[in-house]
């Protein structure tokens, strides 16, 4: 296989633009712990390390209100209430949610293309590449 590193992707607390927290310059997590959370299931990368910053920083997990892996479901409750929840920077910013200012651990996500050695791509997986690319040097200049 042929892998090629794009960018890394730290995990980071999201809420909706216009929730209370999107306004804050600076939130300590702890801040955050009484608030209502979307989560996916416990096992997940995502709840893991949310579980691990609350923990390093002496707190229990946050309630989680609701767990689920729909993307859209997550962000119609967070970008049009109080939830808050965790993504890939690239998501978050892609589905239109603010990264909120708390310090995280450095554990970043790195997102790579992989393709398999000696075989042709079609022209459409080509241009796929070339905008993925793209798209990730882009994500790297607004980092």
């Amino acid at each position: 296989m042929n892998w090629e590193y794009l960018f890394d992707d730290p995990l980071v607390i999201a809420s909706g633009l216009h929730g209370q927290w999107a306004r804050r310059r600076t939130i300590d997590i702890a801040e955050l712990a009484d608030e209502p959370w979307i989560l996916p299931p416990p096992d997940t990368w995502n709840y893991i390390y949310v579980a691990e910053a609350f923990r390093a920083q002496g707190l229990d997990m946050p309630t989680v209100r609701l767990f689920g892996f729909s993307v859209h479901l997550v962000n119609h409750f967070v970008a049009n209430g109080p939830y808050l929840t965790a993504y890939p920077r690239s998501v978050a910013r892609f589905c239109s949610l603010k990264a909120l200012p708390i310090s995280l651990p450095a554990r970043p996500w790195m997102v790579t293309l992989v393709t398999l050695k000696n075989r042709t791509l079609s022209p459409v997986v080509e241009r796929f590449i070339e905008c993925a690319r793209d798209v990730s040097k882009a994500l790297a200049s607004k980092k």
